[in-house]
């Protein structure tokens, strides 16, 4: 009886030896898993960290390639220069950096619509240059007038719809009720948020608006405008210039640019209009407004940013809040 009550003694013992051992095991290999997942953790955190700040670098040197080829205040911009938009490709350790920057002088700016306290011959104007260029876009003409009524009753701060427009009534009665903003728009995407919008118009006229904080309309910086963007021409001459008569006066550009603006009216593009119907203050030869888009991926983070900054003649760069893309 002896002999067998020791052996299942020992027999126990090995089983709980066992068992420690499986369980030792076990934490061990959790232990490992743990420090592989804080090992992760840690990487992508410094990727993200190194992102950020190949983001802020290329901010300031696309800050600087453009004052470098800006020059003094009187030189004209030439086409061929960091704002053609064109993405430039920069290869990183363990990832890449995509860049482009954006002549934001051309566009229409969405704010131009009210300007608060005006009197209201601004307003006519931006909404005549905004109802051309939709027009050229092949948007119907029952939505150009509620786009152009509802961005008005976006930014003005009365309560009162115009006709076809939208305000708290309107956006309150939604499934996810809001209120219009009384102000004027932070940012292009805004316009999404109208009730005439939808993602087909928006991706179709938002190449060639945007949202700066000021109620006034940029000129057109006539020798960085591309050819793409020649409906703007179009817009400016409130369509009495064809999209087609635009492209040609592009094309003809001289690829040093235009010398002169008077040079650029000189094109027979512009033979329909006469000398007082030529919307002279809208075009210019240099650009103070600029977009940078940049993008990097750097291991398993992927950052991007949206930089509109604004150069005055000084050569001095102020900048608006950028608009930050997803961290992966």
């Amino acid at each position: 009886m002896t002999a067998r009550r020791e052996e299942n003694e020992r027999g126990a013992a090995l089983i709980t030896a066992l068992m420690v051992v499986a369980f030792m095991a076990a934490v061990s290999v959790s232990l490992v898993e743990m420090m592989r997942g804080h090992l992760q953790r840690t990487g992508a955190i410094e990727d993200r960290l190194q992102a950020a700040a190949y983001l802020d670098g290329a901010v300031s040197y696309g800050e600087l390639l453009i004052a470098r080829f800006a020059g003094d205040a009187d030189q004209r911009f030439t086409p061929a220069g960091p704002w053609d938009g064109e993405t430039r490709l920069f290869p990183l350790d363990n990832g890449e950096m995509a860049a482009r920057v954006r002549d934001r002088n051309n566009c229409l700016n969405i704010n131009a619509l009210h300007t608060q306290g005006g009197d209201g011959e601004a307003d006519r104007l931006a909404a005549a240059r905004m109802r051309a260029l939709l027009a050229a876009l092949g948007v119907p003409p029952g939505d150009i007038e509620s786009l152009i009524a509802q961005a008005a009753d976006w930014i003005d701060v009365d309560r009162t719809p115009r006709p076809g427009g939208a305000e708290d009534d309107t956006y309150l009665a939604r499934s996810e009720p809001l209120r219009a903003a009384n102000q004027p728009f932070a940012e292009l995407a805004e316009l999404r948020l109208l009730p005439m919008m939808n993602r087909a118009l928006y991706m179709r006229i938002a190449p060639y608006l945007c949202a700066l904080p000021t109620s006034t309309q940029p000129t057109l910086n006539v020798n960085t405008l591309r050819r793409e963007e020649a409906v703007l021409i179009t817009a400016i001459t409130e369509g009495t210039v064809s999209i087609q008569a635009a492209e040609q006066a592009l094309f003809r550009r001289p690829t040093t640019g235009f010398e002169s603006l008077d040079a650029f009216w000189a094109d027979p593009a512009f033979a329909p209009l006469s000398a007082e119907e030529r919307p002279a203050s809208a075009v210019a030869l240099r650009s103070e407004w600029f977009e940078l888009q940049v993008e990097v991926r750097l291991g398993e983070a992927r950052l991007s940013r949206i930089q509109t900054v604004r150069m005055d003649r000084a050569g001095r760069f102020s900048r608006l809040t950028p608009v930050q893309g997803a961290v992966l």
